[in-house]
């Protein structure tokens, strides 16, 4: 489930279960300290709040007239990109795909809806530091269709700090290995749709594990949508020596405190 603060509306984080797009709420840190002392707390955010519910109506209808405007409210109210990233389109590009896979949506309205969100997240602004060593890299599992996945991914990581870079669509291997060799990244992640993803994303990451260069003893992470389906169907593929990501702020706040400073 996707938890929003009450007060601000802020993206705060997700709750189990996972594979459950719907809001609920709580409070984050900055409200709880305001809370008691300020009474007018609620009818300041009201304005986020309607912004919000036009958001979900205009992403419902896929009206795309709207999508700039509304996100340069959101930002004018001082809404962190990531809480736009996980807390709007990732609910939305999870629903279309639960509802593509059980076949209650047509391919033509999957692509639709998935072409509003594209414009939406390239409207959604990230500082990036070049001057920032590369955390991760972001490659996409050969097999998967669409290149959102990786590329939301990265740039809610960014959001929160992390430098990271992603490339789409699926590099051959040797391509990853010139990358990690030029790049040096803290860690590689790969994205995983469906379950079958998963064994093809592991089988790679033991390649690159194998090789002796210094590079490649970095860590490994796997995430996406195949672990956020029921069953756990994705979990058993995954190796020794790799990480399951299932709350990418979590992961982002954790690199960035432990960068070498």
């Amino acid at each position: 489930m996707i938890v929003w603060c009450t007060y601000c509306q802020a993206f705060v984080g997700e709750s189990a279960p996972l594979d459950d797009p719907s809001l609920s709420h709580g409070i984050c840190e900055s409200c709880e300290a305001r809370v008691e002392r300020d009474d007018d707390l609620i009818e300041q955010t009201e304005g986020v709040r309607q912004l919000m519910h036009r958001l979900f109506a205009a992403a419902s209808r896929r009206d795309r007239t709207a999508c700039d405007a509304l996100l340069a409210e959101a930002r004018d109210l001082g809404l962190r990109a990531d809480s736009l990233l996980v807390g709007l389109l990732q609910p939305v590009l999870y629903q279309a795909g639960k509802e593509w896979q059980g076949g209650r949506m047509s391919v033509a309205a999957e692509h639709w809806l998935t072409s509003w969100c594209e414009e939406a997240f390239a409207s959604v602004p990230t500082v990036v530091d070049p001057a920032q060593p590369l955390d991760l890299i972001i490659f996409q599992t050969p097999g998967n269709i669409h290149s959102l996945g990786p590329r939301f991914a990265a740039k809610v990581l960014a959001a929160r700090g992390l430098s990271v870079e992603s490339f789409v669509p699926a590099l051959p291997l040797g391509e990853m290995v010139a990358l990690m060799i030029e790049l040096r990244p803290r860690a590689v992640g790969f994205s995983c749709s469906l379950p079958d993803a998963v064994p093809v994303a592991c089988e790679i990451i033991a390649k690159l594990q194998a090789r002796p260069e210094p590079a490649f003893k970095c860590r490994y992470v796997v995430s996406g949508h195949a672990f956020r389906m029921g069953g756990g169907l994705a979990r058993p593929a995954v190796g020794a020596g790799i990480d399951i990501v299932m709350d990418a702020a979590a992961l982002a706040d954790e690199m960035v405190a432990t960068r070498t400073r």
